[in-house]
């Protein structure tokens, strides 16, 4: 049978927390500190952090029941505080952030039109008592019987009976700091099945083993439409958006010693939040409501249970008969773990726990819950409606007794938050690139060029990958989105027309030969492109050219340097780069604008005798005719050393520029020929004239194959010359490289604020050299991070032969037949923070 009808009516928000239920009674919520999830802590310290919450607001709550001396347990009860725990991940469509300006919001809506991030946070409420107030025994028995009078009569009570209970309530919420709820958590935590970003209640469609829920009334009729025509209910969300199918489950006891807070099944309530997509089980909602009972009370309840049942145990086992004995054992290890611990856990007793899962369920064991599950056929509705706050309705199949750390370590209220714009519109939040959306919680990840200047941290940005991982895309996917923002001190001139500021400038430099064409993606980007294979680049890179006016010294001692390797080797002695000093200085001082012009016109000064020559090295004779013949013969020399008044400059506009390498081969081998020097300057300069070029105007560099810049001293130099002014210059680095080492040997490790990590295989780890994995784990102190060691480690498909996709993997997974793109590639984002969250990284499809 099917049924359509109204839900979500069992309570109404008053405001600063506080929910009326229909029979009267007052409920106190507030948002749990949204916590790391536990499926990705960095080690034991990250999970018991994540923990503390529940646990400090259980261990308070049961510090409120008074101490009984009469009637016993039974009794007692009447005074423990009921908990609720409302954890909600909503699909909902995806909306760009309020923070970027009109523009880049009215695109991100064009590139991303069906994806959907989740509403995702967790609320934890208690029943309220009221009036009262008082301390002992007798005062909180005549609160419990004022509470009973209000259950009877709704209609005559006002909030205020409440206000001395919520008081304590909230002050026990504040020691376990939790948020307030806002509104719009208060509308969703009422209608949380429906996908509409104003969620309003509509009414759902039940059916014998599952329900359909919509974004309105009028998606409604139409699924009563299709019922009537006996359209199957599997092909409706194909028609109706925002439409779903969800099954109602009862989760059940679970093993009473539980595991290991480390170990992965102990985070059950992560997986079950997670998302398909991301791994996980696509629960929408979790609900768990109980009593909390102290500690203590369970201990004795416990033993003396464990006590009655092995006698009767003992007896059946004389008469061959084994009914208890399972029952024994469990609580025989249940009074074990209370009795370990000096003062024993609060416990939820009477426990109800439901789950709607957002996709039709025929299998229990599939939901990977580590204790039993109910799939309440013909009872959807009931389960359904005991879900909702306040309601009167309720249904337990499966009654749990759960010891706080069931619940604290079971990653209730973990999220999967990144970047440093969280989509909301908060003060703190700074436009930045849509990286794409964490894999566990679907919720947007967005990384701001602006990032070292706002939060006063370390300027670099290191995206880290074996060849094929999917770094080079990822570099380019942000920065092309960064070269569309504007200054913010440009904006802050004319605020009210952001369209009139100019964007920041960006170089992305390619040093690869004979790389994927990305020409005309940076065009479609409105972007430049500078080939350095070009008759017209040479001489671009000159360090007399590359750098501004007021960096004039910068690029004498470039300058120097430079010929200093190329004349005499990476080891010249100090006699070599004073002379270069007086020979560049005398061609600068009379008019030369670059480094060729330089050396010729202090050469033809001793040459014609000039009245200043003594100015002029001897050396100049001999290196002069060197240089000349090696600008003959070798073009890359030749962008480095121009040689001919007012030549090209590297002049970067606004937005984006390619500086590709083309044809050239600029990445050199490791050896200390002349051939690999010149290799290496030409990278450095392009690096420099690139980071002059940005420096002030809030601009950005990307340098892919990062580590061709890190060949010998002079690279590590330049890297570490960025590190130390690129925050006071205003302006960003990315690097993105392969190799691991680099880094890690060159001492950048107090320059690299943020990062991705994307996959590295086996192959690495099983080459016999030193694992890339642990080394990229130091670099980003996660070295205690297991899952994420071990997915970095993963290759890209299960079957090499047929090219079935890998999904523990980070590596793009697409269907082997058609070549699909079933989902993207994976990368850590490693934030400011320093928390590693696995984003499923969002390329634009112009760029695949």
């Amino acid at each position: 049978m099917v049924t359509v009808q109204t839900a979500g009516t069992f309570a109404r928000y008053k405001g600063g927390g506080l929910f009326r239920a229909i029979d009267g009674s007052g409920w106190l919520f507030a948002e749990l500190p949204a916590q790391p999830p536990v499926r990705d802590a960095g080690g034991k310290a990250d999970l018991i952090k994540a923990a503390r919450p529940i646990l400090t607001i259980m261990d308070g709550l049961a510090g409120l029941v008074p101490t009984v001396t009469v009637g016993g347990r039974r009794f007692a009860k009447n005074f423990y505080r009921r908990m609720k725990i409302l954890a909600i991940a909503t699909p909902e469509p995806f909306l760009p952030s309020p923070t970027l300006d009109p523009a880049n919001r009215v695109r991100l809506a064009r590139e991303n039109p069906h994806a959907s991030e989740h509403d995702r946070f967790t609320a934890v409420g208690v029943k309220l008592f009221a009036a009262g107030g008082g301390h002992g025994f007798w005062a909180k028995a005549a609160d419990f019987i004022d509470s009973m009078a209000v259950d009877n009569d709704p209609a005559s009570t006002p909030d205020t009976v409440f206000d001395a209970d919520r008081e304590v309530i909230q002050q026990i919420f504040d020691d376990a700091g939790c948020a307030p709820i806002g509104r719009h958590q208060a509308d969703r935590m009422l209608a949380w099945w429906v996908t509409d970003r104003s969620p309003e209640v509509v009414r759902v469609m039940t059916e014998p083993e599952h329900m359909h829920v919509f974004p309105s009334n009028e998606a409604c009729a139409t699924a009563e439409e299709f019922k009537r025509l006996h359209i199957p209910c599997d092909e409706w969300a194909d028609h109706i958006d925002g439409s779903y199918t969800m099954t109602m489950v009862t989760l059940g006891a679970t093993s009473f010693m539980g595991t290991s807070e480390t170990d992965p099944s102990a985070a059950w309530a992560a997986q079950l939040l997670a998302a398909r997509r991301g791994g996980g089980t696509g629960v929408i909602a979790l609900s768990v409501d109980g009593l909390v009972e102290p500690g203590e009370v369970s201990r004795a309840q416990v033993d003396k249970d464990k006590e009655d049942v092995i006698e009767k145990t003992m007896k059946q086992m004389q008469d061959s008969h084994k009914a208890n004995l399972k029952v024994a054992q469990e609580l025989t290890q249940a009074d074990q773990e209370y009795q370990s611990r000096e003062r024993a856990w609060p416990t939820l007793i009477e426990g109800r726990v439901h789950a709607a899962v957002g996709h039709r369920v025929l299998n229990a064991k599939s939901l990977g819950f580590p204790g039993d599950v109910k799939l309440n056929p013909d009872r959807q509705d009931s389960v359904f409606q005991d879900m909702m706050i306040g309601s009167t309705i309720q249904y337990n199949p499966s009654p749990v007794f759960w010891p706080a750390p069931i619940l604290a370590f079971a990653g209730l209220s973990g999220r999967s938050v990144a970047g440093e714009d969280m989509g909301r519109g908060d003060k703190s939040d700074i436009p930045g690139a849509l990286v794409g959306f964490s894999e566990a919680d679907r919720i947007p990840v967005y990384s701001s060029p602006f990032a070292a200047a706002a939060f006063h941290t370390a300027p670099g940005f290191l995206i880290l990958g074996r060849t094929g991982s999917g770094k080079t895309r990822t570099a380019l996917h942000i920065a092309s989105q960064w070269a569309l923002l504007h200054s913010p001190a440009e904006l802050a001139k004319d605020p009210d027309h952001p369209e009139r500021a100019p964007r920041i400038p960006g170089v992305f430099l390619d040093p690869k030969p004979k790389s994927s064409d990305f020409g005309p993606f940076v065009e479609h980007m409105h972007g430049t492109q500078i080939m350095l294979d070009s008759p017209d680049a040479e001489g671009i890179l000159d360090p007399l050219r590359v750098f501004p006016d007021d960096m004039a010294s910068d690029a004498m001692d470039t300058a120097v340097e430079m010929l200093g390797q190329v004349t005499g080797g990476q080891f010249e002695d100090r006699a070599r780069q004073l002379a270069l000093y007086s020979i560049i200085g005398y061609g600068r001082r009379h008019g030369a604008d670059c480094t060729g012009e330089a050396v010729y016109r202090a050469w033809r000064a001793r040459h014609d005798g000039a009245p200043d020559a003594n100015d002029v090295d001897p050396l100049v004779d001999a290196i002069f005719p060197q240089l000349s013949r090696l600008a003959k013969n070798n073009r890359l020399f030749r962008l480095v050393y121009a040689t001919r008044h007012g030549g090209r400059r590297l002049a970067i506009g606004q937005g984006l520029t390619l500086l590709s390498a083309g044809t050239a081969n600029i990445i050199a081998d490791k050896t200390d020929a002349a051939p690999s020097d010149i290799q290496r300057w030409v990278v450095r300069m392009a690096a420099l004239g690139s980071a002059a070029a940005v420096a002030g105007r809030d601009g950005y560099l990307v340098i892919d194959e990062a580590w061709s810049l890190l060949g010998d001293q002079f690279g590590v130099q330049v890297c570490n010359r960025m590190g130390r002014i690129a925050r006071d210059q205003h302006y960003m680095f990315l690097l993105a490289s392969q190799k691991v080492d680099e880094f890690n040997n060159a001492g950048l490790q107090d320059f690299i604020g943020r990062g991705i990590l994307h996959g590295f295989g086996s192959k690495n780890e099983m080459s016999g050299r030193g694992s890339q994995v642990d080394a990229a784990l130091e670099l980003f102190n996660q070295t205690d991070n297991d899952r994420m060691r071990a997915r970095l480690a993963e290759d890209p498909f299960t079957n090499p032969e047929t090219h079935a996709p890998n999904w523990a993997s980070l590596y793009p997974c697409r269907d082997p037949r058609s070549g699909r793109l079933l989902r993207g590639s994976i990368g850590y984002y490693i934030g400011l923070d320093g928390s590693a969250i696995p984003v499923e990284i969002n390329i634009n499809n112009s760029l695949l």
